[in-house]
């Protein structure tokens, strides 16, 4: 047998140019709440998710007839279909549907890693289908914590460590980044709540009402998809989703 291939943690999208992202499998992570949206959006039977990184960009797939997506500073934008939120998606019928996506953080960091060896996006509600692809694919892997605004945070340090913590002698953990993101997942893993109600950005979404999303993204394996981003486009790598 060969050597187990390697797994990292990149806290923040800021960190990203420190790594050659073409020798990983990458793994965008922004539980609150982008990657949890994408994954709902998926289930609901949305066909194609074009991450795009302005608000223009955003409107002029939305004059081509796509639905359109974008948060700024955890709030939606006005003039768009959705803002961020996963209970939006998880409430809209989008079988068939192309949905044009712009946030804060999580869209950067796919555009960040699109030269990787694969970008795949992850969060608690499609948990053990991202680990069985990771598993499958056997290479090296590169967990992207998008963060807030280039800074880390709790929620996607602590997924990055669930998944790293679940993988573990499969894979050979190659930085101390991991370690601390294992740690704090090996922590909290039974209080994970408690843990997030302590964050900046649960803060924030409490102060715009939004704390029903916190809860709704801390539940594991809600929506059996992967997003698998390919050519600027997100799909569900699977050829079945349910909701």
């Amino acid at each position: 047998m060969g050597a187990a291939p390697i797994l990292r943690v990149c806290l923040t999208t800021a960190l990203i140019p420190t790594f050659e992202v073409r020798e990983y499998v990458a793994v965008v992570i922004d539980i609150l709440r982008a990657t949890t949206s994408f994954c709902v959006a998926m289930a609901r039977g949305a066909s194609e998710i074009v991450p795009v990184r302005s608000l223009q960009e955003c409107r002029r797939y939305g004059r081509q007839g796509y639905l359109t997506a974008a948060e700024r500073g955890a709030q939606k934008v006005p003039g768009f279909h959705f803002g961020n939120s996963p209970l939006e998606f998880l409430e809209a019928d989008l079988r068939g549907k192309k949905l044009a996506f712009t946030t804060t953080n999580g869209t950067r960091a796919l555009w960040a890693v699109r030269n990787a060896r694969e970008v795949v996006a992850g969060a608690f509600v499609n948990m053990s289908v991202l680990l069985d692809f990771l598993r499958q694919q056997a290479q090296p892997v590169l967990l992207v914590c998008a963060g807030w605004k280039d800074h880390v945070n709790i929620e996607d340090t602590l997924f990055a460590g669930a998944v790293a913590t679940h993988l573990e002698g499969e894979f050979r953990i190659a930085d101390d980044a991991t370690l601390i993101a294992m740690s704090l997942y090996q922590q909290a893993e039974r209080r994970k709540r408690y843990y997030i109600q302590h964050s900046a950005h649960f803060d924030r979404l409490l102060a715009l009402g939004m704390q029903k999303d916190v809860k709704y993204a801390l539940h594991r394996d809600l929506h059996p998809v992967l997003p698998y981003y390919q050519n600027g486009i997100l799909i569900n790598a699977l050829q079945e989703s349910h909701v």
